[in-house]
């Protein structure tokens, strides 16, 4: 993604410059597009904030302070971007912590290519600390929060809404059965699928490919989706309204509507499907190096979490046999 210069610094030394250069950089080293894009869309508000401040556009007088002052905009300011109205409900409230530490993480990696490319010898971001998110309990979607999405499903579709009822079923098992991040899913074509044994490839973070597997339910329901998706040639397996390939933001958008029409309030959107998956699959198969694969980590960090998270589960379910003011009958 080109982004627009100004006026100003030497082409060498343009900050607006020098973001185009670290994009077309994570092009060249084969990130996937979704983590182009992460970078590209950050620097891109960095840059808007920049012209908004009227910060000189030479990269050489950027400082430590102008990060901080940029870093404090992120965590206090309401309606960032100048931004209002549908579209932009994620920018409407103040930050959170994990937020800003995004955009400092993407700070810190283009001014470090800056620093390696020999045009600044310290980053600006050397000196500042930005705490990581503190790890949060992993809250999976329950039986009957699932139950209720997929009856929404079957109504639609028994309303002769037949293409997005089976669409949005389907959808909605492939990631429970899966466990494959939002790009994974939306990056699936019909030849991915193999349809005799549920098999699907997919294609990861830093363009890695695994297969994955659905079960006999989830082959149903995709069976019924391609019965309904028109054959006009789009090579995509989703599919939006309009008939052309579905969108990151069009998944995020059905799974909020069904869980409003569910009447289910929780948090959580597309990826806690991930974290229903992978809990689930634990509970059943203990090996952690299959969860690793099939999710897709290069590390066994994540992996780590979940059982965590299923060993705080047993021990509260053991406690309701060893309460000791429940033994004592006080």
């Amino acid at each position: 993604m080109v982004i627009g210069t100004r006026p100003g610094a030497p082409t060498g030394t343009s900050l607006r410059s020098l973001v185009n250069g670290f994009v077309l950089t994570k092009q060249t080293e084969g990130k996937s597009s979704r983590t182009v894009e992460f970078y590209s869309e950050n620097l891109k508000r960095f840059l808007w904030y920049a012209e908004k401040q009227d910060w000189p556009d030479d990269i050489r007088v950027i400082t430590e302070w102008h990060i901080r002052e940029f870093l404090g905009y992120l965590a206090n300011e309401k309606c960032r971007w100048g931004l209002k109205g549908n579209g932009s409900e994620t920018s409407q409230g103040k930050a959170s912590h994990t937020t800003v530490h995004h955009y400092f993480v993407v700070l810190a990696n283009f001014f470090g290519w800056v620093v390696r490319e020999g045009i600044l010898k310290e980053s600006p971001t050397a000196k500042i600390k930005v705490a990581k998110p503190k790890t949060k309990v992993i809250k999976p979607y329950d039986h009957q929060e699932i139950s209720r999405m997929l009856a929404v499903c079957d109504n639609d579709y028994g309303h002769n809404a037949k293409f997005l009822g089976s669409r949005n079923k389907a959808i909605v098992l492939v990631l429970l059965d899966t466990g494959v991040r939002l790009s994974e899913l939306i990056g699936m074509t019909l030849e991915d699928v193999n349809t005799s044994n549920g098999n699907i490839s997919v294609m990861g973070k830093g363009s890695k490919e695994r297969v994955v597997r659905i079960g006999k339910v989830a082959q149903k329901a995709l069976w019924r989706y391609l019965i309904h998706r028109p054959d006009n040639g789009c090579q995509e397996l989703w599919l939006g309204e309009e008939k052309g390939p579905l969108s990151c933001g069009g998944v995020q958008c059905l799974v909020r509507r069904l869980k409003e029409r569910a009447g289910i309030n929780g948090s959580g959107g597309v990826h806690r499907f991930r974290h229903t998956f992978a809990l689930n699959f634990l509970r059943v198969d203990k090996n952690v190096f299959n969860l690793q694969y099939l999710l897709g980590h290069s590390e066994l960090e994540m992996v780590r979490r979940y059982t965590a998270t299923l060993g705080m589960e047993d021990a509260l379910k053991a406690h309701e046999k060893a309460s000791p003011a429940d033994i004592l009958g006080l």
